[in-house]
């Protein structure tokens, strides 16, 4: 292993503060928008709350993932309300989506830019939680750390460099390299750096980065919201889905999903009269997959639009879920969101895919795992599944306890508190660090 990262840390002239009360969370993505980020951060700033935090958000304008502004923010350089009892600050964006490298760089950068003079000259928290997505938004941590000296945790749900290089959406091996430098930078500055998955902590620690400054901050669901309930008959009407076995997906249509798997598992089940597939949420791959299905003839899958605040009805109505990934390294390291309100709500899950998110299905008996991108094995596990009820009961029980003992966002949080507050690195030859202060004060 490297040599763990260190640096010089700014000192703090209020040696006073006490416990660290003032949050600012830093993120391009966060309600109304819908996706795993923005649903993660709207929980996580919740139970920071209600752990007693006065917490703050700085966001961009909504438009993902569609890629434009929605229509009640158009025409807003900067915007204030308050969401679940929270500041929210918005800044101005540049709207864009997809896989086109120009427009996607353009997007982060807007918002990192913008958001520059808020964080600079907005009210001093003493402590910021920075989301690592879009990179540049770390620029922003780095200057609040010297220039204002306040400590930043750096989030990271995602390798996002990795995944860059190996879905092609960088291509030229300087940016790579800048990409990566820039994250290694930002790593190594950070107070703490929390992230979503063992994997991904193991893998920080292959880069050198000290162990005790990586906590664990996973996904989960809100157990109170997404619950067992008996089927919606709004969405069976809706989809005439009475008498039917429907598997459901729920979330972004992303390119690195992979979904022309679960296309590829509804043309061999076409045939099969009690199977039907919905398909909920939006993302710049939606489009493509509808005129797909459409142009394969695929009467057995719908897809449908519904609010996330209604997220246990749709899965009320489901007989499992369905989640998928592309067959990349990265994605060995992942767990994807989407798994997690399922199994909240009592709901099986069906994972083409590879990885720690299927290990964690098939151990804990909540779920099923298929190979990723393998369309006939994510077929025939949705029809052996449909043919066995008993096994559906059986999983989706197991599912629900797992997350109620486990993954809800209640747990996940104490226990990431917890963690911030043990022991942690501090700075090499500084008798009396500023991250020594935070831990002691991060109660």
């Amino acid at each position: 292993m490297n040599k763990p990262l260190t640096h010089t840390a700014a000192a703090d002239p209020r040696r006073d503060a006490g416990a660290l009360r003032k949050w600012l969370i830093l993120t391009q993505y966060y309600a109304p928008e819908t996706g795993a980020p923005q649903i993660r951060l709207r929980s996580l700033v919740k139970e920071l709350r209600a752990h007693g935090k006065d917490v703050a958000v700085l966001t961009a304008m909504p438009n993902y993932p569609a890629g434009r502004i929605f229509d009640q923010y158009r025409g807003r350089s900067y915007h204030r309300e308050t969401i679940d009892g929270v500041d929210v600050r918005r800044g101005w964006v540049y709207a864009a989506t997809g896989k086109a490298f120009t427009a996607r760089f353009l997007n982060y950068c807007s918002f990192s830019i913008a958001a520059l003079g808020p964080a600079l000259f907005g009210p001093r928290p003493d402590v910021l939680f920075v989301e690592a997505q879009p990179l540049p938004l770390g620029i922003i941590a780095l200057a609040m750390k010297y220039l204002r000296r306040v400590p930043y945790i750096y989030n990271v749900p995602d390798l996002q460099v990795d995944v860059a290089r190996e879905l092609g959406f960088i291509r030229r091996p300087f940016l790579l390299s800048l990409a990566a430098r820039l994250e290694t930078l930002l790593l190594k500055k950070a107070w703490r750096v929390s992230t979503v998955t063992h994997g991904f902590m193991r893998h920080f620690e292959s880069r050198g980065l000290s162990a005790d400054r990586i906590t664990f901050l996973p996904n989960g669901a809100d157990t109170g919201l997404l619950r067992p309930r008996e089927p919606n008959p709004e969405y069976l009407d809706r989809w005439n889905l009475w008498g039917k076995k429907t598997f459901v997906y729920v979330g972004t249509h992303a390119f690195y999903h992979g979904l022309d798997t679960l296309i590829g598992a509804a043309e061999i089940l076409k045939a099969v009269p009690d199977i039907r597939i919905v398909m909920v949420g939006d993302g710049p791959e939606r489009e493509r997959l509808r005129t797909l299905a459409a142009e394969k003839g695929l009467g057995n899958i719908i897809f449908g639009t519904v609010p996330y605040e209604n997220s246990a009805d749709v899965y009320s109505i489901a007989y499992a879920a369905i989640a998928t990934l592309r067959d990349l390294p990265v994605a060995k390291g992942m767990r994807l969101s989407k798994v997690f309100p399922a199994l909240s709500c009592g709901v099986p899950v069906i994972y083409s895919g590879a990885g720690e998110a299927a290990d964690l299905l098939v151990e804990n008996q909540c779920g099923i795992a298929t190979p990723p991108e393998d369309a006939a094995a994510l077929a025939q596990a949705m029809l052996a599944l449909a043919r066995d009820p008993g096994r559906r009961l059986t999983l989706g029980a197991n599912g629900r306890e797992v997350v109620q003992t486990k993954y809800s966002w209640a747990t996940i949080v104490d226990n990431w508190l917890r963690e911030l507050d043990s022991p942690a690195w501090v700075d090499v030859g500084s008798p009396r660090s500023h991250e020594r202060e935070v831990v002691a004060s991060i109660k």
